[in-house]
């Protein structure tokens, strides 16, 4: 497609683009979320305490999110093109090398390795879907976020049903989808469209720097839910496992809680074009709470119907905010999502390890008790995130 024809076509929705961008963005976050539910055998395999992992945790974090503000400047300075392409294929390939790890060390690496394809494809695939999406970039950014968000937990399904049956070594099928994915983004030439809303190459002094201090609440915000997110998604399975379940009822709680945060991402993507951007973040926030809070103190079986409430409530800003950062930095879209995609999240995996000391010394379930009423703070603060009225979101 052209230029000029994409150009043309950007006042509404462009389908074919979006939707390679969404299967992009599932594959890229469902193969690296073929590791939570496989805590517990790599525990067991090597050995691992609670803070072992947490630390592991935030090891990736520093590549899988830190590097996204470094991609996003070089994406909307440079044009660097094929990235959002080489994503999937970086994280499919070390992904199902994990499967081969013999030490704790190599499984490190390997997964940090596996981070930097997360990096990669995050900040121009959003950017890209931003401007595939025309008039309709609530929406849009919605269906690309909520996209990776079923695919991450489609991830944790496929992960557990491939190390049933292959062993460790069936990892390896994240190397084969994650391979195809980025040879279709190849073959799509996504990137000729990258430039054209945006002519001018991006310059920190004058697009981004100005606009920083706008962004700091709404990055506090979503640390403050990344951090929620991030414990439940890496701790369920072995809560799950304190709980007596078998690791397939750890990979299909987890694939509960990210599959209807997915679906809540995609409604408050919707919504926040007609309500506001703010309005759905707060609300949506704060009224997360109380189900993760359910969740983790009555446990099994009453997860399966209160886990699904909170990842849905506590992720329909997900989307909202990676556009609120957008608009807070126009001139840089793709520096913008990964502050709000990337560094927040980064910033949140940081914090895994006091996370993972509490359950060691208090237990996990008591830990994820506290962790829980953190989206309300989360929502209290978002109060004061700039926010455009709704009328100016049409």
């Amino acid at each position: 497609m052209s230029e000029k024809k994409l150009e043309a076509a950007s006042p509404g929705l462009q389908v074919a683009p979006i939707a390679a961008l969404i299967l992009g963005h599932a594959v890229t976050d469902g193969c690296i979320n073929f590791i939570p539910p496989l805590w517990p055998v790599f525990q067991q395999r090597f050995e691992l305490t609670a803070t072992d992992i947490s630390r592991l945790v935030a090891f990736v974090s520093v590549t899988t999110n830190f590097g996204q503000p470094f991609f996003g400047y070089l994406g909307d300075r440079f044009r660097v093109p094929h990235m959002a392409a080489a994503g999937p294929m970086l994280v499919g390939l070390f992904i199902g090398l994990m499967g081969f790890a013999d030490t704790y060390a190599l499984l490190a690496v390997l997964y940090m390795i596996a981070g930097v394809g997360t990096a990669l494809f995050h900040p121009p695939g959003a950017t890209l879907a931003g401007r595939v999406s025309g008039e309709l970039r609530g929406l849009g950014m919605a269906l690309f976020s909520g996209g990776g968000a079923l695919g991450y937990a489609s991830g944790a399904l496929l992960a557990v049903a491939l190390v049933a049956r292959f062993d460790l070594p069936g990892m390896l099928g994240a190397t084969v989808i994650g391979g195809a994915t980025g040879l279709l983004l190849l073959g799509m030439r996504l990137d000729r469209g990258y430039g054209d809303h945006e002519t001018r190459p991006l310059r920190l002094r004058r697009d981004v720097l100005p606009h920083l201090h706008k962004v700091a609440m709404l990055f506090t915000v979503v640390t403050l839910r990344a951090v929620v997110i991030i414990a439940f998604n890496n701790f369920l399975s072995l809560l799950v496992k304190e709980w007596g379940g078998a690791l397939k009822t750890g990979g299909t709680v987890l694939f509960l809680l990210v599959f209807f945060g997915g679906v809540g991402n995609i409604i408050g993507g919707f919504a926040s074009d007609r309500l506001g951007r703010r309005n759905v973040t707060v609300i949506s926030l704060i009224g997360s709470a109380p189900f993760f809070y359910a969740s983790a103190r009555f446990g099994l079986p009453s997860i399966y119907l209160l886990l699904p409430l909170a990842g849905l409530l506590s992720q329909a800003s997900v989307s909202v905010n990676i556009v609120q950062g957008q608009e807070l930095i126009p001139g840089g879209p793709g520096v913008a999502s990964s502050l709000t995609m990337g560094a927040a999240w980064g910033a949140a995996g940081l914090m895994m390890p006091i996370v993972g000391w509490a359950a060691d010394t208090w237990g996990l379930v008591n830990a994820m008790l506290i962790v829980s009423w953190v989206p309300v703070v989360a929502g209290l603060l978002a109060l004061g995130v700039p926010d455009r009225p709704v009328s100016s979101q049409e």
